[in-house]
């Protein structure tokens, strides 16, 4: 039997259910299911690392992301680096055969870069400039921003890439904010410019003689706010997910100097956001990862299985959850608690769907903060909260069945065609208010998938889809 064709959805149920019918393997030093959780060491006094560690290490914990909002304690102040704790925190964690994904900072810049170069801040649709003090108020486009982001995802490659332990890399932290301000306009301008090479084209394109619409020179063509032009509304998002894959690009060159092959880079998504198209911003990723959250209410099988199958389809392989809801979260309507047990369902449904990776966040909370009452393992006073215990047994689950899963991928024999434009443009011009396509999509997908038991979810522009290799 080729290993790739071994049925991982039936393999996962078996621990969902609780069949003990697994043979217990020698475990390799990095395992084939990777448990982790998103670990902040700057947040706490280094005496408490080791105890943290161990609390990780007891619970089958493979693997801890650190970094993607630490650079502030990276980088102090303009070009004055401090990786040495860092450097500490990932030797400390390989003492405790605990991997680490390293993530750049970039979704949240220091108060010097924004204080200095307030042109780094994005505009919102408003025209209003972003303070300091949340994340993602930078502007995707802009140089300056985008060249301290290459210098600091430089020196963390240059200083950490060679560490045994170190086997990835996340860049920037669930990207998603665009900027709408004048450099930002002007160099949408220019990618419509490349794209159509004249007025006439574009104007003909767009059918722009409807309302008075017609260009006569391009610096005339605004950035669309609300409704616009339909042909413009779509570009605009084009060169949204263009300028996304060309920002996360930045970041993976100048890691990709220093890291080996064997640490795969890539940037955590949010499920079914549809604000740039990930198939194409995942095109110069090497593994897809997203972050997987219940937020109000219980596991809906169908909706996450979808979401995982859509991400299994941005690279045609195995991903990563990178993050995963530990028991609640904090932004929901309701923030209830997970019932005992779902969130082990949802581990064992990860891996199912072909996740390499599972992974939570947060191990502890921090003490103060926007996110204080979000779920953890480990409470702010270092105690374990009663998920932990769950996540334990997940732990011993992943050890017996990573030798039998390792370099297997679901086998699905249909796949369901996914695409971002089509989406954007119903949405945009609906026949019914209570149209959404993200639900006739999961409705099609449950239909298919009760009758299948496995599927993908491709774009219709796949080189290849083929059920066997």
């Amino acid at each position: 039997m080729r290993v790739k064709t071994i049925p991982r959805f039936l393999f996962a149920l078996f621990f969902w259910l609780s069949i003990p019918c697994l043979l217990v393997a020698q475990t390799p030093p990095t395992p084939a299911l990777l448990l982790g959780a998103a670990w902040y060491p700057e947040q706490w006094p280094e005496a408490r690392w080791d105890a943290d560690l161990a609390l990780m290490e007891q619970a089958g914990i493979h693997v801890v992301r650190v970094g993607e909002f630490a650079w502030s304690s990276m980088e102090p102040a303009e070009g004055k680096f401090d990786l040495d704790w860092l450097q500490r925190a990932v030797r400390m964690a390989a003492k405790h055969h605990i991997s680490v994904v390293l993530g750049t900072p970039s979704a949240a810049p220091p108060a010097w870069l924004t204080q200095k170069y307030p042109e780094t801040l994005l505009i919102d649709e408003h025209g209003k400039r972003a303070v300091h003090g949340n994340r993602q108020q930078f502007s995707f486009t802009n140089p300056r921003y985008r060249e301290f982001c290459r210098i600091i995802s430089e020196e963390m490659a240059r200083r950490l890439a060679a560490e045994p332990n170190v086997i990835g890399w996340q860049l920037d932290n669930e990207v998603s904010a665009i900027s709408y301000d004048d450099y930002t306009r002007g160099q949408f301008q220019q990618w419509l410019h490349a794209k159509y090479k004249t007025l006439d084209s574009l104007n003909q394109h767009w059918t722009t003689s409807y309302w008075s619409q017609t260009y006569s020179d391009w610096s005339q063509i605004p950035i669309p706010v609300g409704g616009n032009n339909p042909g413009l509304m779509l570009e605009w998002m084009r060169f949204v997910s263009a300028t996304w894959k060309d920002y996360l690009a930045n970041e993976y060159r100048a890691i990709r100097k220093y890291a080996s092959e064997k640490q795969p880079i890539c940037t955590n998504t949010m499920g079914l956001f549809d604000g740039f198209d990930h198939y194409v911003v995942e095109e110069g990723l090497d593994i897809a990862a997203w972050d997987n959250y219940v937020g109000q209410g219980h596991l809906k099988d169908a909706g996450i299985g979808f979401v995982h199958d859509v991400t299994r389809g941005f690279k045609q392989k195995n991903f990563w959850v990178i993050e995963t809801q530990p028991g609640m979260v904090n932004w929901a309507t309701v923030n209830n608690m997970l019932n005992k047990g779902e969130v082990r369902a949802m581990a064992w449904q990860d891996v199912a769907h072909g996740a390499d990776m599972v992974s939570y966040w947060q191990w502890r909370s921090a003490q103060n903060g926007q996110e204080e009452y979000h779920g953890t393992l480990v409470g702010a006073d270092g105690t374990p909260v009663p998920l932990y215990a769950e996540v334990k047994k997940i732990g011993a689950e992943f050890e017996k069945a990573s030798p039998v899963l390792a370099r297997t991928s679901p086998h699905s024999e249909i796949a369901m065609l996914h695409d971002y434009d089509s989406g954007w443009a119903i949405d945009w011009q609906k026949h019914n208010q209570n149209y959404e396509h993200d639900k006739v999509d999961q409705n099609f997908y449950k239909a298919l998938r009760e009758l299948t038991q496995t599927m993908d979810v491709v774009r219709p522009a796949a080189k290849r889809w083929c059920p066997w290799p």
